[in-house]
């Protein structure tokens, strides 16, 4: 199954706090909402309202509220400029359908979009509709593995203007000649956004510039991990477990010395321990035929916790690897046993809590930050 992968990177106007252009996210295991906005000016008033419609976007049509009254509700609540006569915040927002593969985008006076299929620039074919005397377009594109699609505001198009180099901007035809040889070159998405960024930066350095924001959306093949940590609370259920681990999809990884003999056990596969990874901070990792990785148990998930909460940068070649297998994935699902090791209860939790659980629940609520779709499944 396909799945959109989304970087994204902004710049502030000079001298402001906050970027004027913002971004929001929703997804999962189905379906990918991504609105970006553009608001009017710079600044905070500019990120208050970028923000409130790109919110209201993506959490109304991830919802499967019609389009109509999303864009209704949108307009009759951000307030138009009485001067200029448009709109305080752009919008645009692409659904992503990963069973239909489909992708279905909505624009609203939005300056700028992109896509690709492979290396090829496609025109998008784009209907216009009146909703509440506004001109919305929508268009309705089939997705492939290797598609991209990329919204960026007008900071990057007009970036440079009033230099002697782009007096107008650097322009719509620089920003398709330039995405044109980064998608052939197979650079990736957020190496692109951020060459974009720093560009835009570039050309602004000699003038004020505006608020910038470019947003990548790559579809690919969607990245499953699935990691059995602890013993099952009924010895029964090890079988149940282990099978459910080893028929699952996408990498596999083992968590726990007690979880590996279990394996070893159901299988009758050996894990091969590999020696060189012992380190004074923490124990060996082993592989195991069909399995992509063997880890220690809490020390492994304790490095990981305090890895991500910036507490330390010291890890054990177990965590290390944990941790990219973790950042690499789309889906993770846990497989948690319920038996607990005394050894590692916390006298500062209930006697039915172990650190175990607490770690794997504070690393997923972690993850989920970062993107990604967890299941927790307890045994």
């Amino acid at each position: 199954m396909i799945t959109c992968e989304v970087n994204y990177a902004s710049k502030n106007k000079k001298g402001e706090w906050v970027c004027g252009d913002s971004i929001k996210i929703k997804r999962n295991e189905e379906k990918c909402v991504v609105s970006v906005s553009d608001g009017l000016g710079s600044g905070v008033k500019a990120n208050i309202l970028s923000t409130l419609t790109s919110i209201m976007a993506t959490t109304m049509v991830f919802n499967n509220v019609p389009i109509e009254e999303v864009f209704k509700s949108i307009i009759s609540t951000l307030p138009t400029c009485k001067v200029r006569k448009i709109s305080y915040s752009t919008l645009a927002t692409c659904l992503i359908d990963y069973k239909s593969k489909k992708c279905t985008i909505f624009e609203y006076e939005f300056p700028l979009i992109f896509y690709f299929k492979g290396d090829k620039l496609i025109k998008l074919p784009r209907i216009e509709k009146i909703v509440s005397n506004k001109k919305l377009y929508i268009c309705e594109i089939n997705l492939n593995v290797g598609d991209s699609i990329f919204l960026m505001t007008d900071g990057i198009s007009q970036a440079g203007m009033g230099s002697d180099k782009y007096p107008f901007g650097f322009g719509i035809e620089n920003i398709i000649f330039e995405l044109k040889n980064l998608v052939k070159n197979k650079i990736s998405h957020k190496n692109i956004v951020n060459h974009m960024i720093k560009l835009a930066e570039k050309l602004d350095k000699y003038s004020k510039g505006d608020d910038a924001l470019i947003a990548a959306l790559n579809i690919r093949e969607k990245r499953i991990l699935t990691i059995m940590v602890g013993p099952p609370e009924d010895k029964n259920k090890d079988k149940l477990v282990v099978k459910k681990l080893i028929n699952s999809p996408g990498k596999k990884i083992i968590c726990g010395g007690t979880t590996g003999q279990i394996v070893e056990r159901i299988t009758g596969k050996k894990i091969d321990i590999d020696v060189r990874s012992i380190s004074k901070i923490s124990p060996p990792i082993g592989y195991m035929e069909g399995i992509d990785l063997v880890t220690e148990g809490i020390i492994t998930l304790t490095q990981v916790f305090r890895y991500y909460e910036n507490q330390t940068d010291e890890l054990g070649i177990g965590a290390k690897k944990l941790i990219e297998f973790f950042e690499s994935a789309d889906v993770i699902n846990f497989l948690v046993g319920r038996s607990i090791n005394p050894a590692h209860q916390n006298p500062l939790f209930t006697h039915d809590i172990s650190l175990k659980f607490r770690l794997i629940h504070d690393i997923s609520k972690i993850l989920e930050k970062k993107g990604k779709i967890i299941n927790l499944e307890y045994f």
